[in-house]
């Protein structure tokens, strides 16, 4: 049997191009072994890699003069929370000007457009678009819901009284001036309409689109970063989303607090907010499934309005702990 030759030490466990393997020696049946894949011309994968966004791009972008990643390609570099459909779709999405030739190769999508010095930049020697440019072109492509949970992402920020502080990316005047300065981009409009329901504080996706659920219902728009204290102003709770006015915490439950240590957290949290008095609503992806988000906006609706009747009595029985799967079929 054949012995398989190692690959030069630079080129193990990530992508690269024919011309910088055979810069480094490698023969060109090494080249066209079993072991590497062939996601298009010029470029080469090992089976067992698992690179980065960036490294996957790279090689390519060696053999596309001129080209800069963009799109999904440039969301997975910055790390966008992308839908779970474009987070199946491995294409590699690049960008040139309008002058140059669009390629054509498998697993390629060649975009055409004119990209100003602020939509591009170096990113360890890798030409990439801009987060905001990022950010404006997947508004021509993604619905409304998935480039606000992503526009949230960008300016999220928590204070420092929060247990897990968080400096934001970009401000929402950052992204406005950014706007302001773009005519006739494809997706403007719809990333003018996304970033006015933008808002600071949201940690999730999921967090983002129960927001966004609860005012298309009509409710009140929640509150984002709101602290729950004490009589004595020590911080006790961190709900999701607060809607202060009623008293009632909305906390959101995904699958990492299925754990028996995040569920004793979740119950301490719990009896925190209770305790203050704050009527506190969970809901958790299950509820999800089962509802829809328009379901859960429901329920979210009922125990609203049963906080206010609640503070227009007197002697009225304490708040509770309520779960979105208590919803009325």
């Amino acid at each position: 049997m054949t012995t398989r030759l190692p690959l030069p030490e630079p080129l193990r466990g990530r992508s690269f191009s024919l011309e910088e393997a055979r810069a480094l020696g490698a023969s060109r049946s090494r080249l066209r072994a079993s072991d590497l894949v062939i996601p298009t011309r010029g470029v080469r994968v090992p089976w067992d890699a698992a690179p980065s966004p960036e490294a996957t791009v790279r090689p390519l972008l060696d053999v596309i003069a001129g080209g800069v990643a963009s799109f999904t390609t440039a969301a997975r570099v910055w790390q966008f929370p992308l839908p779970l459909a474009f987070q199946d779709d491995f294409s590699v999405h690049v960008t040139r000007l309008p002058g140059r030739s669009r390629t054509e190769r498998p697993g390629v999508v060649c975009h055409r457009m004119k990209l100003g010095p602020e939509d591009v930049v170096d990113f360890h020697g890798l030409a990439v678009t801009s987060p905001l440019r990022t950010w404006l072109d997947l508004s021509g492509v993604l619905f409304r819901d998935d480039l606000v949970a992503i526009g949230d992402h960008l300016v999220c920020a928590h204070p420092p009284d929060f247990p897990r502080p968080r400096e934001p990316l970009f401000s929402i005047e950052d992204i406005t001036e950014f706007l302001d300065r773009k005519h006739r981009v494809r997706g403007l409009p719809a990333a003018r309409e996304a970033l006015a329901l933008v808002r600071v504080g949201a940690d999730s996706v999921p967090e983002t689109k129960l927001r966004l659920a609860v005012v298309d219902a009509g409710l009140p728009e929640p509150s984002l970063n709101h602290v729950i204290r004490r009589a004595d102003g020590r911080a006790v709770a961190w709900p999701d989303q607060a809607f202060v006015e009623e008293r009632v915490a909305l906390q959101y439950d995904g699958g990492h607090h299925r754990s028996a240590d995040q569920q004793a957290n979740d119950n301490w949290r719990n009896r925190a907010v209770t305790d203050e008095d704050w009527d506190n609503v969970v809901v958790s992806a299950r509820d999800v499934t089962q509802r829809g988000w328009d379901g859960v906006a429901r329920f979210i609706g009922e125990r609203l309005r049963l906080a206010s009747a609640r503070a227009r009595r007197t002697g009225a029985a304490r708040p509770r702990t309520a779960t979105a799967s208590q919803l009325s079929a």
